[in-house]
């Protein structure tokens, strides 16, 4: 007796794991029977999930062609969204790793047969579609864009990013080429969206195509140029709920790309390193999100990375780093920073005192000033012995200031024994503990 299963059982299956559209507003949906209705199918979707599994198992071996159904309809649970219960993410990542075999062959299906067509109504005036080159002149002329943001009906399928996402991440740079025309498309896609919440996910999925990008194919279909712009322009929506999360995921992938595209201590590379710093960070989120601390702490969570890729070339911006990353260390009554914020702040200030090290001298009395009152507050508060992490990070940046000021090591020294002078027992757990002190001890 055989063990194969009808086909009609598995399709049914498929059938009822097609994620509904309603789940791509889901956020912004306030019908009570709408929602009912989503979660009930979400509950289902595990037992549908669980079931399935059982069915794959008791086949032999799987056709090509249900590999990538398989791909396509369980994938769409790999991932953390409002119709993905835990439980059903840990079925699907099972069912894949044993009923799908990653293949070039089988990827390129997914991708042609299922992914490609939803984009076709919506193509990228910037591409061409069928080799995933950018164009010379963006088709459709000058308003080609309003075309391209008409309709949209691929937003519909909530769960594309998932799957898109996962066959990315099974791909390697030999058959990165094979399949570019099939990635890119849909990646700029999301990241030129006009919506913050598509754009995020373009970001991460182009993060993921970056790790096995070939720099000669970035260059040579010229996508290095598209993505660049397009992640320069992520850093100009703020003000949305995602804003954070965008900054956190665009900054990383621009440095990425400009390392992967350009030679070590050239020009270009100093320039697009600048000018993210420069004109996205500095000019763009902290002028226009200045009053928004969840946004300038993820701008200072990202500095570290831009920074170390700057080097010593960091120094142009000294007037502007300093005194924006100690500001939210000096406390405030009416409008404290959060322990997290002054997490980011002091490392992101010490990346700089590292990246900049031959300069730092010159900024130590407003960084020494800032670390002071931060654990003055810390010790007065009673809150010392709570902020482990806050107290150990002020003691490294403390360390950290004595080492790069070597040129004024004996004026540094004195600071320190004339701030210990004032008050030891406030001040020495905090400039006794470190090895560049013990002159002190």
């Amino acid at each position: 007796m055989s063990s194969e299963l009808p086909a009609e059982d598995i399709s049914v299956a498929f059938a009822e794991l097609a994620v509904p559209s309603e789940f791509a507003t889901y956020d912004e949906t306030t019908a009570s029977d709408t929602i009912v209705h989503l979660e009930t199918w979400k509950r289902k979707a595990y037992t549908v999930l669980s079931s399935l599994r059982d069915q794959l198992r008791a086949r032999a071996a799987l056709d090509t062609r249900t590999q990538v159904e398989v791909l396509w309809y369980v994938a769409a649970f790999d991932g953390e969204d409002p119709w993905v219960l835990e439980e059903s993410r840990e079925l699907a990542r099972d069912i894949l790793s044993s009923s799908v075999s990653p293949t070039s062959d089988t990827l390129e299906r997914v991708l042609r047969d299922f992914v490609k067509p939803i984009f076709q109504r919506n193509p990228h005036p910037l591409l061409n579609v069928e080799t995933g080159r950018k164009l010379t002149r963006a088709a459709g002329g000058p308003l080609g864009h309003l075309d391209y943001l008409e309709g949209q009906e691929w937003k519909a399928q909530a769960a594309l990013p998932n799957v898109l996402s996962w066959c990315i991440s099974r791909t390697d740079s030999r058959s990165v080429e094979r399949l570019w025309h099939l990635y890119i498309p849909p990646i700029m896609t999301f990241l030129d969206d006009h919506q913050a919440k598509y754009k995020l996910r373009g970001v991460r999925m182009a993060s993921l195509l970056l790790r096995v990008a070939p720099p000669d194919l970035l260059r040579r279909t010229g996508v290095d140029i598209l993505l660049l712009n397009s992640l320069k322009i992520c850093l100009t929506f703020l003000h949305n709920p995602e804003t954070p999360d965008l900054i956190r995921a665009a900054v990383p992938a621009s440095v990425q790309l400009t390392e992967l595209t350009t030679a070590p201590a050239s020009s270009s590379r100093f320039e697009q390193l600048c000018s993210l710093l420069g004109d996205g960070i500095i000019g763009n989120i902290w002028v226009y999100a200045s009053r928004d601390p969840e946004t300038l702490q993820a701008s200072n969570d990202v500095i570290p990375d831009v920074v170390r890729a700057l080097d010593i070339g960091a120094v142009r911006y000294l007037k502007a780093l300093i005194p924006q990353l100690t500001f939210p260390l000096v406390p405030d009554p009416a409008n404290g920073a959060s322990l997290e914020y002054k997490l980011s702040s002091l490392r992101a200030l010490q990346a700089v005192m590292e990246a900049c090290a031959p300069r730092i001298h010159r900024w130590r009395g407003m960084i020494l000033e800032a670390i002071l009152k931060c654990w003055t507050d810390l010790v007065e508060n009673g809150e010392a012995d709570g902020c482990v992490e806050l107290k150990g990070e002020l003691q490294s940046a403390c360390m950290l200031l004595t080492k790069v000021c070597q040129l004024v090591k004996s004026e540094v020294e004195a600071e320190y024994q004339r701030i210990l002078d004032l008050d030891p027992g406030l001040f020495g757990p905090l400039l006794q503990s470190t090895d560049a002190m013990e002159v002190l001890t």
